[in-house]
């Protein structure tokens, strides 16, 4: 069969493709090689044969071959690695300037380098960026190809664990909860919601780790750290770790002024358990990081704890500065109770009745009529706020209340009047 002209045949186009891979690897070789001859060839200021020239011709500019070029499939190529070769009048290649003017060009070493690297790096980014987003990896070609934003990575294969260890968790899977959450963590500490997740799953199991994470992820996110802390709390409380209480409620009261009340209250509960007194003065120390009134409540509880009960009865007694937090009154009443005063804790809410909230002032007046026994009027209180349409707030008063003051008659008649189905938005009376 007759071939038509200018048409290849398979075995043509396979000699031409092998031609133009040896010829570029021939290309690569002969800027270093090449080049560092006639480098050589300078410092010896022309004397000794040419590296690159034809011996047999003159030598002369436009009349002496190139040898070099002879070694390639297509030899108009090498002046890729040697500009300086050009065709004559009769179309042969031919070096275009005399033997004593034979220059390397590491220049186009240069170039070629860095358009090789270029061309390297760029396959890289787009191999890896292929490979991560087909994993599933929120990656971008900004995070891969812009080194500044390589720390980005991490913050991507942060984001995916932490999706995969929600999908297990809905799934029941604690194993792969625990292992996608780990490295979600690990991959980047400043994930707030990885560490958060991870926090409350081991609050249970292991504690110690569950606090180390709490404190990482208070000290990282200072602006989500009274939600955390208030989450650390919670999870403190069912496992009576009041040394842990304490120190967490003595770090709170210094960045959470809206709360400042409710962590005094739960450094006062963990104290007097823990029975560290120390905590209390250290903190007086710098009063001034302290929410106005804080420090009143904790001179007046180191006052009473080292006072006889006739003391500390007249300490309780003493009339507050209008200006002064409600919170102060509260522990006022609250501490009365606890040192078996009742009467004297039902006199101030009395006579201060309209500085406590509602919530506060009901469960004050429970817990000192009882110990009061003040039958017919703690009866007559209970009665009342049992009438209260369903909310939160009844719930919780009662459900506190008898949890402190057991009372069976009180249990069944709040088990017959309260409705959990019908409980109403969380509001006071």
């Amino acid at each position: 069969m007759l071939q038509v002209a200018g048409q290849r045949t398979p075995h043509h186009r396979r000699e031409f493709v092998l031609g133009w891979i040896l010829d570029l690897f021939r290309i690569l070789w002969g800027f270093l090689f090449w080049n560092s001859r006639k480098t050589l060839f300078r410092l010896r200021r022309g004397r000794g044969r040419c590296p690159c020239q034809n011996p047999s011709d003159s030598g002369a500019g436009g009349k002496t071959g190139c040898d070099p070029s002879l070694l390639f499939a297509k030899p108009i190529r090498f002046r890729a690695v040697c500009p300086l070769l050009k065709p004559n009048a009769e179309g042969l290649l031919m070096c275009s300037v005399d033997t004593k003017d034979v220059r390397p060009f590491w220049g186009r070493v240069g170039l070629a380098g860095l358009a090789a690297a270029l061309l390297l790096y760029t396959t890289g980014v787009l191999t890896m960026f292929g490979v991560m987003r087909q994993v599933g990896y929120p990656v971008t070609l900004t995070m891969i190809g812009w080194p500044p934003a390589w720390s980005s990575i991490d913050q991507a294969r942060s984001t995916y664990f932490l999706h995969r260890a929600q999908a297990a968790f809905q799934r029941n899977d604690l194993s792969e909860t625990v292992m996608s959450l780990s490295l979600a963590y690990d991959y980047d500490p400043e994930n707030y919601d990885a560490g958060f997740f991870l926090a409350r799953l081991w609050q249970a199991g292991r504690p110690e780790v569950s606090n180390h994470i709490y404190q990482k992820i208070i000290l990282n996110h200072p602006e989500r750290r009274t939600e955390t802390a208030q989450a650390w709390l919670r999870s403190l409380l069912p496992r009576a770790d009041y040394l842990w209480i304490e120190r967490l409620a003595t770090s709170a009261l210094k960045f959470s002024d809206d709360h400042a009340s409710a962590w005094l209250y739960a450094l006062l509960f963990a104290n007097a358990r823990t029975q560290n007194e120390a905590t209390l003065t250290n903190l007086l120390a710098a009063p001034d990081v302290l929410t106005p009134g804080v420090e009143s409540v904790l001179e007046l509880e180191i006052a009473v704890r080292d006072s006889p009960p006739v003391i500390a009865r007249r300490l309780l007694q003493q009339a507050i500065p209008a200006d002064a937090p409600s919170f102060l009154l509260y522990y006022q009443v609250r501490r009365l109770i606890d040192l078996g005063l009742p009467v004297e804790a039902l006199e101030i809410i009395e006579r201060h009745e309209n500085r406590f909230s509602d919530r506060d002032r009901v469960t004050l007046q429970l817990r000192a009529l009882a110990d009061a026994e003040f039958t017919r009027s703690y009866r007559g209180l209970f009665d009342r706020l049992l009438r209260l349409p369903p909310s939160s707030f009844q719930f919780d008063i009662i459900a506190a209340h008898l949890v402190s003051h057991p009372q069976a008659s009180l249990y069944r008649q709040a088990k017959a009047r309260l409705r959990p189905d019908a409980l109403d938005s969380p509001e006071s009376p």
